[in-house]
């Protein structure tokens, strides 16, 4: 690459200058500053342009390289390496002391030492730390497009800013924020390894649309000290199996001591990672196939509640939480609470404090249904079923056998059978869970109440034979002797037989009766037949 330099004589400061501009466009050369002791931006007007000053074919990006010298940006100073990357060297003691604002429209190569203080690092490139980075009170804003957190050396930001609309930043290594993260609308890839916000205050994680994604062992942690609600932006990444969808999660330490928790979402069904969805304790119906997460508590054993969040529409509806825990299983998390937020619909559980392993997922209970102990009617008598259930939201009914009742897919229909039957219910919901219970209808056959005997003697009692019941509709009595002769016949059912035929007493003895009759409610008349004995 060719090489402009910049020699400046070997004084200690170079004074008069507020605003230092480098602008190279299109230009195949670089920067170099000779040797010199310290290059200061100070508060009065100093410029130097270099525009289409270069008229080589080839095209590389240029450098600002400051070879080893030290240069200062003081408070109220503005710095900007237009559409080039600023190389920080210091092998002879070369640093970068910023106290001002340093605007860089490519790459930061640290390789040395950037000392910060009150300042502001703006870069639409790549943030590149092979050196060391000491910052107070200090502002990192990251606004190009797509951008990396890389280098060789994990960076300890103070306050980090992703900028650039809807961009990514995405980290090959460890990272670290004292004090606020600002996602704005950015996408944070964590990628396998781990963005730490260790200031526990709740609003040290601010957003717009932004997320933070992860992939393996990668994750997002937060220091907290607080049983205040803290927000886990998760989303899935954007550049694996897309399109990348946000699920926030929130913990809620139900202390204040100090604690550390992490959060990865994971797009997908948890089976693929080895934790079966299809495997779950009793309780269970179904676990979400659509993404799950993993959450870590790495300090102590303090109880949290979790709030998971999810979108009705595209996921389902879903009632519980489940952790996957011994036997290799996923159990039932405990009792849920159901709720809203941040556009979501939200299921919390209290009182968690057993984090290992780390895969949690929403899912729904098994839903019980009760049809109640056997119902007894009278032949002819209908009954409506009624049964109980604790399904929130109920897809289909299936009514078996289909005889005798009012409708098969309905949840309270209408029976009247003519002998004992059971009635069985299959009933699922709208996650396809489903529950089956029975129910037996016993149908007594309605009786005719018929003496079996009777004493004509004009005392007042049982001087006539007949039958018993209030509620005949149909009635025909015939009473034979023991010849078969007709002795007595009547239709009316509050008529009986005195024991005469023909005005003469009839002997004593036994006689036979046969009565066709239908009760009150009863579908169709019955005959029935018996003796009685007539005494006096």
């Amino acid at each position: 690459m060719n090489k402009l330099y910049i020699r400046l004589n070997n004084h200690d400061w170079l004074y008069n200058a507020n605003l230092l501009v480098f602008i190279f466009k299109k230009c195949n050369f670089g920067i170099h500053l000779l040797k010199p002791r310290q290059l200061s931006v100070m508060k009065n007007i100093f410029s130097a342009f270099f525009i289409g000053a270069c008229t080589l074919n080839a095209f590389s990006q240029a450098l600002f390289y400051n070879n080893n010298a030290r240069i200062y940006v003081k408070d109220g100073g503005f710095m900007i390496v237009r559409t080039n990357s600023l190389q920080n060297d210091g092998n002879a003691g070369g640093a970068i002391d910023n106290m001002g604002t340093i605007v860089v429209e490519g790459n930061i190569i640290n390789n040395s030492s950037i000392h910060a203080v009150g300042d502001t690092i703006r870069l639409s490139g790549d943030w590149i730390n092979n050196g060391s980075y000491t910052a107070t009170n200090s502002w990192v804003e990251m606004n190009g497009a797509t951008q990396l957190i890389t280098g060789s050396n994990p960076t300890n930001f103070d306050n980090l800013s992703l900028l650039g609309g809807n961009s990514t930043k995405r980290q090959t290594l460890n990272a670290l924020v004292k004090n606020e993260l600002r996602l704005n609308d950015a996408e944070l890839a964590t990628d396998v390894h781990v963005m730490h916000v260790d200031n526990p205050a709740v609003n040290s994680v601010t957003r717009n649309s932004g997320f933070v994604s992860s992939v393996g062992a990668g994750r997002f942690t937060r220091t907290t000290n607080s049983s205040a609600a803290y927000l886990f932006p998760t989303g899935s990444p954007s550049y694996l199996n897309p399109p990348s969808i946000f699920r926030p999660v929130i913990i809620t330490p139900a202390s204040n001591t100090l604690n550390y928790y992490s959060a990865t979402l994971v797009k997908g069904d948890a089976s693929a990672d080895g934790w079966n969805v299809n495997t779950t304790d009793d309780v269970l119906c179904l676990v979400n196939p659509n993404f799950y997460h993993r959450l870590y508590q790495l300090y102590d054993n303090n109880s949290a509640s979790i709030t998971m969040h999810y979108a009705p529409a595209t996921d389902g509806d879903w009632t519980d939480q489940a952790h996957w825990d011994t036997p290799n299983r996923w159990n039932h998390l405990g009792s849920p609470t159901s709720g809203n937020g941040l556009g979501f619909s939200t299921v919390t559980v209290n009182g968690v404090s057993d984090f290992q392993p780390e895969p949690f997922a929403l899912a729904r209970k098994k839903f019980t249904l009760e049809l109640g102990p056997d119902i007894q009617i009278t032949q002819g008598e209908s009954v409506t079923l009624q049964p109980t259930h604790t399904a929130v939201n109920v897809a289909s009914y299936n009514w078996t056998p289909p005889v005798a009742i009012s409708c098969t897919d309905c949840e309270k229909p209408t029976v009247s059978p003519s002998a004992n039957t059971q009635y069985v219910l299959t009933m699922a919901d709208d996650a396809g869970c489903t529950a089956t219970d029975a129910v037996n209808i016993i149908v007594n056959n309605p009786m005719l109440l018929m003496p079996t005997a009777f004493s004509p003697n004009g005392d007042g009692v049982n001087d006539k034979f007949r039958a018993l019941n209030k509620d005949l509709t149909e009635y025909t009595l015939q009473i034979y002797n023991r010849w078969g002769e007709l002795v007595f016949e009547t239709t009316d059912p509050t008529d009986g037989w005195d024991g005469t035929y023909k005005d003469i007493e009839q002997p004593l003895g036994v006689y036979v009766w046969t009565c066709r009759y239908r009760i009150s409610g009863q579908p169709k008349a019955v005959t029935a037949k018996g003796n009685v004995t007539l005494m006096r």
